[in-house]
């Protein structure tokens, strides 16, 4: 049966990103160019035609005289030759006296609105024989004597030449606004490329790089990409050091198990060569003890690769520290319940009986748990067969105190600071993995608390976690 392949995800660029918005942005002021070039482009041709108009009234009004009682108009041929530059257009005129009568026409043409007879031109567009037309009414007041007349000049004309002349316009100065378009975004272009030079720089230097190579980027960003380039930086020091502290740790996990494999098959071997039985005994319960000892050896190193591990993934959430402390000890007390070892559990009132969250901490449980079980496997195991343990719970200030104290020998002073470090012990060879306070230190500073070693009041060693919250 075949199986589809997944789909390969579109990588999204970010200079293509910047590149459409600033696009974007010149489309829409493109946009907002071609409405005034339109609007530039009808009131130009508008004016410019509009003179002729007007020049062709004047020169007809400057014709017209009045003679007794009756009005002349003599009609200049200059008129329709200022009208004729415009050859492709259609004119239509009328002449007429205020009180309405016709003087000379060439169609019955309609008139303004509300038209008061000056000699400032009034223009405008209606729908006339067919077509869209251009009016225009210029009037002149005639006088002789004491008589005086106004007479009106109406002339039309067809807008072919003024389509022709604003189209012209227009599409003209959107192809300069398109060419400027063009070339804005072809600077935007080198510019964003430039401002990403950074950027190219970092995914060339990453790419070459060697695997074992963790030097900090050699890199001056701008101040907009300064903080990526450190916190790769940063990233790649954390990383060093996480692999530095792992191939350490391989190394010493190497070293022990190898050690303690060998110790176990040269009790082995030693067995296997004896003919006195009693010394075979010797032999088989050395190795035996050996055994028990690797597999312990091994546990605690699982246990410390585990909280290694979830200290790196942050598996933090909220847990009440006195629901674990009492399933750990439930725990503990099935396995030692045969034993003379006296466990003392002491919780403050404030915890036991006081507010629902007054022991809650935000962590990860299944480390604090794993830190506790190995301070108390510790004070079993270096405390005498009768043994006590106290284990208590309290509230000091704002803090959140778990304390193990014991009666056995405890640590001096002096080795305090060297029992931290991993497989460090101050018991004798095999005895210890020198793993368990190593552990405990790593739970204390994955969750912020503060690890103190003492002398307890018992005699023994004192463990303290302080947790602030």
């Amino acid at each position: 049966m075949m199986t589809r392949s997944p789909k390969r995800l579109k990588q999204k660029s970010l200079r293509h990103r910047l590149l459409l918005s600033m696009g974007g942005a010149f489309l829409v002021i493109l946009s907002f160019i071609s409405v005034g070039l339109w609007g530039y482009a009808r009131q130009a041709a508008n004016e410019a035609y509009d003179r002729l108009l007007h020049g062709a009234a004047l020169a007809i009004l400057e014709r017209v005289s009045l003679t007794g009682d009756e009005i002349r108009v003599d009609i200049p041929y200059s008129a329709f030759e200022i009208l004729g530059l415009a050859q492709d257009d259609r004119v239509f005129y009328r002449i007429f006296t205020r009180e309405g009568g016709t003087l000379t026409a060439s169609h019955d043409l309609p008139r303004a609105e509300d038209y008061q007879p000056s000699e400032r031109p009034v223009y405008w567009d209606e729908h006339f024989s067919a077509e869209t037309v251009r009016f225009m009414q210029q009037a002149r007041l005639i006088t002789e004597g004491a008589r005086s007349q106004w007479v009106i000049a109406e002339i039309g004309q067809t807008r072919i030449a003024r389509n022709t002349m604003m189209g012209d316009l227009f599409w003209r100065g959107l192809s300069v606004a398109f060419f400027f378009t063009a070339v804005g975004l072809l600077f935007v272009w080198f510019g964003i490329n430039r401002a990403m030079h950074p950027l190219i720089y970092v995914e060339r230097d990453l790419r070459k790089r060697d695997i074992s190579d963790f030097t900090p980027l050699p890199v001056t960003p701008p101040r907009e990409v300064a903080s990526l380039v450190l916190s790769i930086n940063s990233f790649i020091s954390r990383l060093k050091n996480n692999l530095d502290h792992s191939q350490t740790f391989i190394a010493d996990v190497t070293h022990q198990i190898r050690t303690a494999l060998s110790a176990l098959q040269g009790q082995l071997e030693l067995a296997a060569k004896e003919r006195d039985p009693e010394a075979i005994s010797l032999r088989l319960e050395k190795a035996e003890r050996q055994s028990r000892n690797t597999i312990h050896l091994t546990n605690q190193l699982l246990a410390h690769a585990m909280v290694i591990h979830r200290a790196d993934q942050k598996m933090m959430s909220d847990f009440h520290l006195r629901e674990l402390l009492k399933s750990t000890l439930e725990a503990l007390l099935r396995e030692h319940m045969k034993s003379d070892i006296e466990f003392i559990v002491e919780i403050a009132p404030s915890i036991e009986n006081g507010r629902a969250d007054a022991d809650k901490l935000f962590g990860d449980h299944i480390s604090v748990r794993e830190a506790l079980k190995n301070i108390i496997d510790n004070a079993i195991k270096h405390g005498p067969p009768d043994n006590q343990i106290r284990i208590s719970l309290s509230v000091e200030k704002d803090d959140l105190v778990l304390e193990v104290a014991d009666a056995g020998p405890g640590i001096p002073e002096a080795d305090r600071e060297k029992v931290l470090d991993r497989f460090y012990t101050t018991a004798r060879h095999g005895e210890s993995s020198g793993l368990g306070l190593s552990i405990v230190d790593e739970v204390a500073r994955s969750h912020g608390a503060r690890l103190e070693l003492g002398q307890s009041d018992l005699g023994g060693l004192s463990v303290k976690l302080v947790f602030a919250r």
